[in-house]
């Protein structure tokens, strides 16, 4: 599903497996989408900014208590909780104004005019947006407090930077003589708040994976000369650290490791056919906001480096969400005993669709997460 926009008009491309179809979307101007990526953006930016605001705070007053150190925290939680109802309150009209303007009449026009029936496999669907579109979540859009009025209540989606880079997902790869998982797992990492849903995760990782394809880099052992040279040897590779991203130079972004910064464009130097990425980091889906059709957020790189599955995430997420759903999708993959990394935009699809039903009104509980891939 390609995205066009114009000044003189915005269109949507369905290309089927035997046609071309366009679907013009009157009510979409290239100035609208410009003040609501504005509006979500500057909403996100706003709270995550809070949000280390008060963690920077708490960890004043818990070092130096006094009635001025607890009083900032105080002031500064109630700054973040302020920012975060704002936000949600964005992020809902963002995704009703995308349902409305784009994903519904996409939908539509594709036949997909409700839910799939009860037992029937989901619908598959590709998102390719250029321009402004690549910053909006068109995968969580949706009206979700009424049932079946969003786009992940009607199909599975995914996106593809490219319709060329999807064809190469797609095409029949050769199976790897053995599947191997690394682990790169940073609880502690210097300047940043610890995480605490990193040692969940490699519990996780190391219940379902035997020892023998499963390699884990932790703490000082992360380094990037020895996350660089291990990727060498692995077919997937699942991150359970911080990540940061440059708006104006998306490839000078990365994951945040033991002894610094691993970019972007260092991951994406080495090119080669592999299978599976999870990116528990936040900021590994956003792109750039200056050239957002040159932009290269961490998840498109390492699909661009040969991963032909990556799952990230758009921004910091709460710790007890992003281990909930690392938990979903892995235990998903397995269910039969084997990995089924084929059905990975399946398994993130089950794990977000569990979060919404708690909690439908505040999409930042469950909305970051998005597949790259076939």
């Amino acid at each position: 599903m390609a995205l066009n926009v114009a000044r003189s008009r915005c269109d949507a491309i369905v290309v089927h497996p035997s046609a071309v179809t366009p679907v013009p979307l009157p009510g979409l101007t290239s100035e609208e989408i410009q003040t609501a990526t504005m509006r979500y953006t500057s909403a996100v930016e706003h709270y995550q900014t809070c949000l280390r605001a008060c963690e920077t705070a708490r960890a004043e007053a818990t070092a130096t208590p006094s009635a001025t150190t607890c009083r900032a925290y105080q002031q500064a939680t109630q700054r973040a909780l302020l920012a975060e109802s704002t936000m949600q309150d964005s992020l809902n009209t963002t995704l009703a104004w995308l349902w409305d303007t784009i994903v519904e009449p996409v939908f539509l026009a594709c036949g997909l005019s409700g839910p799939p029936p009860p037992g029937s496999p989901w619908p598959r669907l590709w998102w390719c947006p250029t321009g402004l579109l690549t910053l909006l979540p068109l995968h969580a859009a949706g009206r979700h407090t009424q049932p079946g009025h969003s786009a992940m209540d009607r199909a599975v989606m995914s996106y593809t930077p490219t319709l060329r880079s999807l064809l190469e997902a797609r095409a029949p790869a050769p199976k790897p003589p053995e599947e191997r998982m690394l682990l790169v797992a940073m609880p502690h990492t210097p300047g940043q708040t610890d995480l605490p849903q990193v040692r969940r995760e490699q519990h996780l990782l190391s219940s379902l994976f035997d020892t023998t394809r499963l390699t884990t880099l932790d703490g000082p052992a992360a380094s990037r000369e020895n996350v660089l040279r291990a990727l060498l040897g692995h077919d997937m590779v699942h991150f359970s650290c911080h990540a940061t991203s440059h708006p104006a130079q998306p490839a000078v972004g990365g994951v945040l490791l033991n002894d610094g910064l691993l970019t972007v464009a260092e991951l994406a130097a080495d090119h080669r056919p592999r299978t599976f990425a999870f990116l528990s980091a936040c900021k590994t889906g956003l792109g750039g906001i200056v050239l957002p059709d040159e932009a290269m957020a961490l998840s498109t790189a390492l699909h661009f480096t040969g991963f032909r599955h990556v799952i990230g995430a758009l921004w910091s997420i709460e710790d007890t969400a992003a281990a909930e759903v690392t938990e979903t999708v892995y235990q998903f993959l397995f269910e039969d005993g084997a990995f089924a990394v084929h059905d990975a935009a399946l398994a993130l699809h089950h794990a977000v669709r569990g979060l919404r039903a708690r909690s439908p009104e505040q999409p930042s509980n469950w909305m970051a997460h998005t597949h790259t891939g076939p």
